[in-house]
């Protein structure tokens, strides 16, 4: 008898959490998740970002420094030995790449800049109908054995980008958007809100991880950061000069 009345119990509770799974709508999915995060409101109040970290791929690793000003702006620096070898930037409307070592700025356009706006807003999810985005529950998954949910979230550049959010946290684990899969780790506490110190990227058979050592939230940040040099190059100057040194033939030459 009291097995019998364990095993109900037992099959009650998997049938209350499906009817839950299946009752959840994407927008309920997304408020759990910022709630994870610190809250909505929290996620309003947030200004500005600064992060610092290191990042380990292709035998190298690389320091990171990037600068947010919420929704749409973003610098970001990568260097070697307090060297900086280049940075990327937006203002939410223009998009360039600085290279000191060759003392010149590019301007980046097309698919390239889109992909810099995304990278610059932090909380896509945040405001996604307003912005022209769709969102989608599309079912569950398993993330390193564990439970998650999957979020199906069309941006209004029409990218699709796939998150799993873990079922317990509500936090996200992992997102792929076309080749490249990424996930996240090490979830602390800062400034009010709980974020991923550890992520890894994987794109192809390229594998890049970055651990973030701070995050400073809310703290001012120069304007002069995102403001576009003047005299920037078209961007395939670079990529043409990239495949000229790729090629063997260094800035001066090719095949």
């Amino acid at each position: 008898m009291v097995r019998k009345i364990m095993l109900a119990a037992m099959l009650l509770l998997v049938l209350v959490a499906s009817l839950i799974a299946a009752e959840m709508t994407a927008d309920d999915l997304i408020a759990k998740y910022f709630a994870a995060t610190g809250g909505e409101q929290s996620l309003r109040a947030l200004k500005s970002m600064s992060i610092k970290g290191t990042a380990f791929g292709q035998g190298m690793s690389m320091d990171l420094k990037a600068s947010y000003v919420l929704p749409n702006k973003m610098y970001m620096e990568n260097g070697m030995n307090g060297i900086v070898m280049n940075a990327t930037a937006t203002n939410g409307k223009d998009a360039w790449v600085v290279v000191p070592m060759l003392n010149s700025s590019y301007s980046i356009t097309g698919d390239d800049k889109e992909s810099i706006a995304e990278q610059a807003n932090r909380f896509p999810l945040l405001d996604y109908k307003k912005a022209g985005g769709t969102a989608k529950l599309i079912g569950e998954d398993l993330v390193k054995g564990a439970k998650a949910f999957k979020l199906q979230y069309v941006g209004p550049s029409k990218d699709t980008t796939i998150y799993y959010f873990d079922a317990t946290t509500y936090l996200p684990v992992k997102e792929k958007r076309g080749e490249a899969v990424v996930s996240y780790s090490d979830y602390r506490k800062t400034g009010g809100l709980t974020l991923p110190h550890k992520i890894s990227v994987q794109a192809g058979a390229q594998t890049s991880m970055m651990t973030v050592d701070t995050i400073i939230v809310n703290q001012p940040i120069a304007d002069s950061l995102f403001v576009m040099p003047k005299d920037v190059k078209p961007y395939d100057s670079l990529k043409a000069l990239q495949q000229r040194m790729q090629g063997g033939g260094g800035a001066g030459g090719g095949k």
